[in-house]
């Protein structure tokens, strides 16, 4: 009744850089994200790339977008060694990915502090997700897709907020668009993802927390972000 030993396989690209690594266990409650779940690390994790070659090439992509994600608020280097591959299954990227957000889960396993950083993308992005998969006349997006949009976004508050570089902003967008398909959103869908911002599991005393960037591969946690900013950010990324 506590819970059992268990060893993390995980199959997609998605999960061998992101869910198999720091023993998150999460099942959404309806639409929302992540609502239901506990940290127990598993015994082991054992990655097979082989796994990947049967893999749908839009779940690749949709791994890939977290590898990205790893470069953004880690390793500069690692963002731009994966600006333009054309394959999303090395090996040693993968065991790049993988020992980035290892590394921070060791320092922070219950994350109290550090660990907060990978979630970058994820406040706009989850709501984003959980958006589509709430309404029937939108097509679902995958994690990574959602993410990605996430990212965008997140990267356009860090501009204005927290001092990204104009430039990096315009490299982080380029590169997203560059591999994931811009989603179209109305007034409505804006309006609607937003409220689901209050139910992210990273909002504390009614405020609504995000990780942005102070640079590439340089994450900062606990920004408080005006809500008039976020209709801007969609405005970014649409245009």
């Amino acid at each position: 009744m506590r819970g059992i030993d268990f060893i993390n396989i995980p199959t997609t690209l998605l999960s061998m850089v992101d869910a198999s690594v720091g023993g998150k266990t999460g099942v959404d409650l309806g639409s929302l994200k992540n609502q239901i779940g506990l940290i127990n690390q598993p015994r082991l994790v054992l990655v097979f790339p082989e796994f990947l070659r049967t893999l749908d090439p839009r779940e690749l992509k949709s791994g890939y977008a977290e590898m990205l994600k790893h470069g953004l608020i880690l390793d500069e280097q690692y963002w731009k060694e994966l600006h333009d591959v054309d394959s999303f299954t090395r090996a040693d990227q993968i065991q790049r990915s993988i020992a980035l957000k290892n590394d921070v889960v060791l320092k922070d396993p219950r994350e109290m502090g550090l660990r907060k950083i990978l979630n970058f993308g994820h406040t706009l992005g989850h709501a984003i997700e959980s958006y589509c998969l709430e309404s029937p006349d939108r097509t679902t997006l995958l994690h990574g897709e959602a993410i990605a949009i996430g990212m965008i976004l997140e990267g356009y508050l860090s501009h204005v907020l927290t001092g990204l570089p104009r430039l990096s902003l315009e490299d982080i967008k380029d590169t997203f668009l560059g591999h994931f398909e811009k989603v179209e959103f109305g007034p409505q869908d804006i309006e609607a993802i937003i409220k689901l911002l209050k139910h992210d599991k990273k909002n504390s005393h009614g405020d609504i927390n995000f990780v942005l960037l102070r640079a590439i591969g340089q994450a900062v946690t606990d920004v408080k972000v005006p809500g008039e900013l976020f209709q801007k950010a969609f405005d970014y990324y649409r245009d």
